[in-house]
């Protein structure tokens, strides 16, 4: 299961915000201060810093353990917004319409068929 990395609200909760912010952590990270830390001048070879590589390394395990059959369908929202949802965790109502199953997300349809729904589904 994906760790909750960041507060979550009323349009920042689910599985697919998760994901997001997990991959989001996972490319900042290389931006922190003390990414590296270099033994003496900045001249020297610098080694990783242990306590982001476990951070890295634990980001890799969720995202490998991470099952797309947690989310589900591919909505568009009343409120233009695209989530993922199984009808738990993500936050979008009665109105709003599925895009894209998740078997199709899944094992793929015809570019012309991926079109045609979008320009169908969001007028």
């Amino acid at each position: 299961m994906l760790k909750r990395r960041k507060k979550p609200t009323d349009h920042r909760q689910g599985n697919l915000v998760k994901l997001v912010d997990a991959i989001q952590r996972l490319t900042s990270i290389r931006h922190e201060e003390d990414f590296i830390i270099f033994d003496g001048d900045m001249a020297s070879s610098g080694h990783f810093n242990q306590k982001y590589q476990d951070e890295i390394e634990d980001i890799i395990t969720e995202l490998n353990m991470f099952d797309i059959t947690e989310i589900g369908n591919l909505y568009l929202t009343s409120g233009g917004r695209v989530v993922l949802d199984k009808g738990w965790g993500e936050y979008f109502n009665e109105g709003d319409k599925v895009l894209f199953t998740l078997d199709e997300l899944k094992h793929g349809m015809p570019l012309k068929t991926f079109m045609e729904r979008l320009k169908d589904r969001i007028k």
